[in-house]
């Protein structure tokens, strides 16, 4: 017989024998969709909605329902037509053992909201925890998703659809902890040497994501009350920075019902609320603070290996399993469970170091989607801290203005009350051996440093300590709140700025206010202009080929204007030292980013001082527009180097809005967006406000239904519209 036969004849066996090996290991057979959907029953679901969708002259989606939950509908609908990609994308983070992951690190996400009891939680608490109207408003938004997805079959991904509101519920329950340093503390559990990647914001960002250039984020918020300003009106800066791309970059809309909702402002991809924005009455803006809402303990494991010891006794850990499934190829999956372990404190990790048990602000809480919810509703200052008592969002600041002319900065933080004992450190490791340091309760919301309708008029916050706003004795004293709260003492290169740029204003101008918003300036006490006289402190004799390129350095002004030709090499130099110091980090020696920097410039542009114009851009699609500013300015622009001598803006600025309130009361908004309104390639709003975010400008924005409608150059409703 010829080898060829044989090979031919073996060949089969062979597979066999592979195949039932890799069955053994763990390779399952599985349907190509873990979920069933079907398509009749989402759009026969559709029909009990009723929203409408207009869309102005930019592109933005104003939807109108007659309930709230009709307008959520059309919401899940537009965001879908513009982003549909990544909308799939996030809520796949949530689906724990119901998504059939595409690679390990979907699979290691799918554990994580099993293991962190996300899963567990919305199963048990979904129907208690929220109000029917907060349910009817996640299931409306699952419902105009799986109507999208029924619609457009070559856009759908498999193992999503349907989406329940749960799964809604559940993407919010396991984002919230994030944005107060869940990701932090993992990577610190299991890759302490491991940079992120700040372009994903504060998405999951634990040792399985590729590593990256850290890039720091943070946000900008101001209120003027009529007493300050020099027209009487009254006026709130709502700018928060995330990246420019992802899930958590920030998508403009517009929700307006007869049920009274009339709210403009951003979201993110998969929720069916607006995290920051204005009504007609209110307007709030959000920026991330980092209270001491996470405690690590360390445990000590008894020798069985399935329990801790507690109080002079071993306990046995709560065991489950969590249940991952992997696509290989074609119809072929390995299954893979991991036990999952609780202990009093919460979830238990074992990792190189150790076994630890973790407990944050918000576990075994969902109600962050009904209380930001509640913040939409708010009609007056007493309205939103009413929501903001709810204490369901574990942190954030919120700066609030509303059109009586009151104005707020709130410290938001869910506080555990803990044990003030002296030389226990709650921000370091904890024993995990004594039950007394499982905190069980939370501070009242009126015990943390808020600053409401103060004399100064004004309020302004760039993720900096809340001990100084005005820069007067109205300030809150640190020393009035416990150490164990963990609030922050620093001050960023924005706060530095702005704080004194609003001090000094006898009366704050609309083009005052917007000047403060839009500058690019470094304060003289900034770590930027710190690190500037570090470096030229260096002894540089035995290099004397870099005596030009520090001339650049030394004669940095400290601006990132457009035609400033000493901001590149030394924001080139300050951004990978500063943002990882900033994080706690060491980052790379100074000396060696400037080097870095120097060789950059050098190879691209032949010179140590092209202007700035020439370096700092936001590009998309074949659109690059040159940008002011740079890391930690008001003009906060975050980049990355793009290979070519130039950088791509990554975070910072996106959507920035201004409500106003004139001495009348009458109410308009403006707004500008980083990109436009379409997350499509090839779509006119892919780049549409490119040009007018690089030149600063803000558009008006339609409120209410009559100016909606009027402004509209297209209304339709969900389903006119098809893709694929």
């Amino acid at each position: 017989m010829r080898p060829g036969r044989i090979i031919l004849i073996a060949l089969p066996v062979v597979l066999a024998l592979a195949v039932a090996g890799a069955f053994a290991a763990g390779l399952r057979l599985v349907p190509l969709e873990v979920r069933a959907f079907d398509v009749r029953a989402a759009i026969a679901a559709a029909e009990r909605f009723d929203g409408e969708i207009a869309r102005d002259e930019w592109g933005v989606p104003r939807v109108i329902g007659t309930t709230d939950a009709d307008a959520a509908f059309a919401l899940a609908w537009a965001h879908s037509e513009d982003d549909f990609p990544t909308i799939q994308y996030a809520l796949r983070a949530a689906l724990g053992p119901d998504m059939l992951a595409a690679d390990e690190s979907e699979a290691r996400g799918a554990y994580l909201v099993q293991a962190l009891g996300v899963t567990a939680l919305v199963a048990a608490e979904y129907e208690t925890q929220l109000s029917a109207d907060t349910r009817a408003l996640l299931e409306a938004y699952a419902a105009g998703l799986n109507y999208y997805a029924a619609l457009n079959p070559r856009e759908r991904g498999r193992d999503l659809f349907p989406v329940t509101g749960r799964d809604v519920a559940a993407l919010a329950a396991f984002y919230y902890p994030l944005f107060y340093g869940m990701s932090d503390v993992l990577t610190e559990l299991f890759a302490p040497d491991v940079e992120r990647d700040g372009a994903r914001g504060q998405e999951l960002q634990v040792h399985f994501i590729a590593p990256g250039d850290q890039h720091a984020l943070g946000s900008n918020a101001i209120a003027v009350a009529p007493d300050r300003s020099d027209d009487g009106a009254t006026r709130v800066v709502i700018n928060s920075h995330q990246p420019v791309e992802g899930p958590v970059a920030w998508y403009e809309t517009h929700m307006i019902s007869g049920e009274g909702l009339d709210f403009a402002g951003g979201t993110f991809p998969g929720v069916p609320v607006l995290h920051l924005g204005a009504n007609p009455d209110l307007a709030h803006a959000a920026t991330i603070n980092r209270p001491d809402v996470i405690d690590v303990y360390a445990l000590t494991v008894g020798r069985d290996d399935r329990s801790y010891l507690l109080d002079g006794e071993y306990v046995p850990f709560e065991r489950s399993t969590a249940r991952m499934l992997v696509h290989v190829w074609g119809p072929f999956a390995f299954q893979v469970t991991r036990p999952i372990e609780r202990s009093i404190h919460g979830t238990v990790l074992r990792t190189e170091r150790g076994v630890y048990a973790l407990r944050h602000a918000t576990q075994g809480d969902m109600r962050g989607v009904e209380q930001t919810y509640r913040m939409m509703q708010a009609r007056s200052i007493d309205e939103f801290e009413t929501a903001m008592e709810m204490l369901a969002m574990g942190n954030t600041n919120r700066v609030a203005g509303d059109s009586t002319g009151r104005i707020a900065r709130y410290y938001n933080a869910r506080m555990p009350l803990r044990v003030d004992e002296e030389g226990l450190d709650w921000r370091g490791i904890l024993p995990g051996d004594r039950s007394d340091l499982v905190w069980r309760e939370f501070a009242p919301f009126s015990a943390l440093p808020h600053m409401v309708d103060p004399r100064a008029g004004y309020v302004i916050d760039a993720n900096h300590t809340p001990f100084r706003v005005t820069l007067s004795d109205e300030d809150p004293d640190p020393a009035d709140f416990p150490a164990s709260f963990g609030i922050e003492t620093h001050m960023t290169n924005r706060a530095l700025v702005g704080t004194a740029a609003m001090a000094a204003l006898e009366t704050i101008s609309r083009e005052a206010l917007l000047a403060i918003k839009w500058d690019h300036s470094y304060h003289p006490e900034s770590q930027a202009l710190q690190l500037r006289e570090e470096l030229l402190s260096h002894d540089w004799s035995a290099e004397p080929e870099l005596a030009e390129a520090l001339a650049v350095i030394e004669a940095w002004d400290g601006r990132a204007d457009f035609d400033n030709p000493h901001a590149a090499l030394s924001l080139l130099t300050y951004q990978p030292v500063g943002t990882a110091r900033s994080a706690g980090r060491e980052g790379p020696p100074l000396d060696e980013a400037f080097r870095s920097a120097a060789a950059y410039l050098m190879a691209h542009h032949g010179r140590y001082d092209p202007p700035w114009r020439e370096v700092n851009f936001i590009k998309r699609g074949d659109m690059a527009v040159p940008l002011q500013g740079g890391p930690d300015t008001l003009r906060a622009v975050y980049g990355a180097r793009d290979g070519d001598g130039t950088l791509r803006m990554v975070a910072g600025d996106g959507l920035v809005l201004l409500a106003e309130w004139d001495a009348f009361g009458v109410f308009s908004l403006w707004a500008v967006h980083h990109f436009g309104s379409s997350n499509r390639p090839g779509d006119p709003h892919y780049t549409s406000q490119m040009q007018d975010f690089a030149d600063e400008v803000l558009r008006r924005v339609p409120m209410g239904e009559a100016e909606v409608r009027e402004s509209a150059v297209e209304i339709y409703r969900p389903g006119a519209r098809r893709r694929g």
